[in-house]
């Protein structure tokens, strides 16, 4: 993956890319709109985890800084078995990262694609865990706004994971209604009608 890893720092590691916040990072996992997906060792507490970086080219816009942590607030609100852990949030460095587990295994839009169309059983399965992740979201206030198989894990045994609270808002969040009729909020394809249409989404 061509990706610019610039903005790490040396690390006394050698098998490290470089290190973040006292993290050496290994590998790039991989990359999205906003952020660059590092694997990294935590020698601290000697486990590894998965490092969300803001691209550099966000660094210097403040909403997208806000957007940024705010995903890393909204995660971190919520804890349950089908949503990943957020571990921690550093705004002090040039660039703001999110620390949070790390999943062995693929996204469920990397699994459609190697596999094809999912069974019923399999549809079931998975879709179950996703509605438990989002309720104990719900339950914490927050809407998630963009769920699709690009933002679910399914590790190795079959977990589901919900990830990328990147746009989730609160339930109350006076400004969940859109303002603006052309600031559509969430990836086309998978829009709920209230999102379509510029309204408040809810649970």
């Amino acid at each position: 993956m061509d990706v610019s890893l610039d903005f790490l720092q040396p690390s006394q590691r050698p098998e490290s890319l470089g290190a973040i916040g006292g993290y050496d990072v290994l590998d790039v996992v991989g990359r999205g709109g906003m952020g660059i997906v590092l694997r990294a060792i935590d020698a601290k507490l000697n486990r590894v985890v998965a490092i969300k970086v803001l691209v550099p080219e966000l660094a210097g816009n403040p909403q997208a800084r806000r957007r940024f942590l705010r995903e890393a607030q909204a995660a971190a609100a919520v804890c349950h078995d089908h949503v990943v852990t957020i571990h921690g949030v550093d705004d002090d460095e040039k660039l703001p990262f999110i620390v949070m587990e790390y999943i062995v295994g693929q996204s469920l839009q990397q699994k459609i694609d190697k596999s094809g169309p999912l069974g019923l059983k399999e549809v079931l399965r998975i879709g179950m865990q996703i509605a438990a992740g989002l309720t104990a979201a719900h339950k914490q206030g927050l809407v998630h706004r963009d769920i699709k198989p690009g933002n679910i894990m399914v590790t190795d045994d079959g977990i589901v994971k919900v990830m990328d609270f990147g746009i989730a808002r609160a339930m109350d969040d006076v400004g969940a209604t859109m303002t603006n009729t052309w600031n559509v909020v969430g990836t086309a394809q998978y829009l709920s009608p209230e999102q379509a249409t510029g309204s408040a989404a809810d649970a």
